[in-house]
């Protein structure tokens, strides 16, 4: 679960965040590495968030789509630094948030997944776990989390 830290200016606050940028990008699995570096496609992704009782199912765009509909925002430095830009689903938010996500904390997914957990309302993770009518959702999350790391 995550904290609150506090900080005594700005200039200490930014040496701690890209610390912290730089230790996520140091461990990122293969699949995750391929997934930033995928920047002319559409990428699904889910984040389990147990703590929260989440499964997060995101999907963000070529990176070209993105700096289209907003020329001011400098995507290709966010996704350089291991940001995916794009849409959040989940149980809390089943309408989606716009929003950033580091790809150390996502594992990537088929398209079919994404549809897989769209068309069961977006479970949450207790009910993917608990109820049988998901284990193939599961099996799938399962199965992308082995390849993430090869």
């Amino acid at each position: 679960m995550s904290h609150v830290q506090g900080f005594d200016s700005m200039d200490e606050m930014a040496a701690a965040m890209a610390a912290s940028e730089d230790a996520a990008n140091a461990g990122l699995h293969p699949g995750q590495i391929r997934a930033r570096d995928a920047v002319t496609e559409t990428l699904h992704w889910a984040q389990v968030v147990s703590d929260w009782d989440l499964i997060i199912f995101g999907v963000t765009p070529p990176i070209a789509e993105i700096a289209e509909k907003d020329p001011g925002f400098d995507i290709a430095d966010n996704r350089e630094r291991g940001y995916l830009t794009g849409t959040a689903y989940s149980n809390v938010e089943p309408d989606g948030e716009i929003g950033d996500t580091h790809v150390s904390q996502i594992v990537p997914v088929d398209a079919e997944v994404f549809v897989l957990a769209q068309a069961a309302g977006w479970p949450s993770f207790s009910e993917v776990r608990a109820n049988p009518d998901y284990g193939i959702l599961l099996r799938r999350l399962a199965m992308a989390e082995r390849a993430m790391r090869s």
